[in-house]
């Protein structure tokens, strides 16, 4: 039974862990905008003008960190980057699937408006390779 008890609590705190970093402005945006091929940084924030280079800067490093993307230095002058989604970072798209999936069911609820939702949730399958 102890034994049980330890992996199990490993289990919640690697989740606690995964959510703690999922949870931060931006992230999930980025994790998707890697998905949908965005790989450098003018990418992001072209795509999410509200974004500040500050933040993703930092998200960036935190996902780094965590083993969620790798940095490519692709050029040295200028230097020119690339971030991709590592094995790990990859695995998230059926979380991020399920959070968005549960986000435009709410959206759907409130609007009514479901075939630009469902479009919506095609178009994310699509991105997040989700079969």
């Amino acid at each position: 039974m102890a034994k049980d008890d330890y992996y199990f609590n490993e289990v919640y705190r690697t989740i606690d862990d995964t959510f703690s970093y999922l949870r931060k402005k931006w992230t999930i945006q980025i994790i998707k905008g890697l998905f949908c091929d965005y790989k450098h940084f003018k990418d992001f924030l072209e795509q999410h003008p509200t974004l500040s280079s500050k933040v993703l800067s930092e998200r960036l490093k935190e996902l780094e960190q965590e083993g969620i993307i790798e940095k490519r230095i692709i050029n040295s002058t200028p230097i020119q980057t690339e971030y991709y989604l590592t094995e790990k970072g990859r695995r998230l798209n059926k979380i991020i699937f399920e959070l968005f999936n549960f986000a435009l069911d709410e959206v759907k609820i409130k609007s009514e408006q479901g075939s630009k939702l469902e479009e919506s949730k095609e178009n994310l399958r699509v991105c997040l390779n989700i079969k």
